[in-house]
């Protein structure tokens, strides 16, 4: 019997257009709705690509020309921003982030704090 054959070589361009994406909305956020921590970032992108077809490629040639195709396709770049942004709202309604810093989980804290606060009446 044959042993399979592994699947070296392979890479899913979406994954890259996803992860610009979500580093681009991160980095023009001021609200600090989303944390930009590692853990979120890539929560955020595995939801993401969850979604949306993948492009793999075999070679270096064939990644640029996907890349490309991708980047210059504005209705694709439209949905791979819709659903970042999905993403990104559902794992900020609920993040797993490691960060004591997190502005979400700070933003939690404030939150359960007020609530907890007497009322001065």
């Amino acid at each position: 019997m044959e042993a399979r054959k592994s699947l070296k070589g392979l890479e899913n361009q979406m994954e890259r257009a996803v992860l610009e994406m979500v580093n681009e909305i991160s980095l023009m956020e001021t609200q600090q709705r989303y944390c930009i921590c590692e853990k979120f970032c890539n929560d955020a992108a595995a939801l993401a690509l969850n979604n949306l077809q993948p492009r793999y490629t075999t070679s270096l040639q064939g990644s640029l020309y996907t890349l490309e195709a991708i980047q210059a396709d504005q209705e694709l770049q439209t949905l791979i921003r819709l659903q970042v942004v999905k993403a990104m709202e559902t794992v900020a309604a609920d993040p797993r982030c490691s960060e004591p810093e997190c502005p979400l989980k700070l933003r939690q804290l404030e939150t359960v704090e007020l609530e907890l606060a007497p009322n001065k009446d």
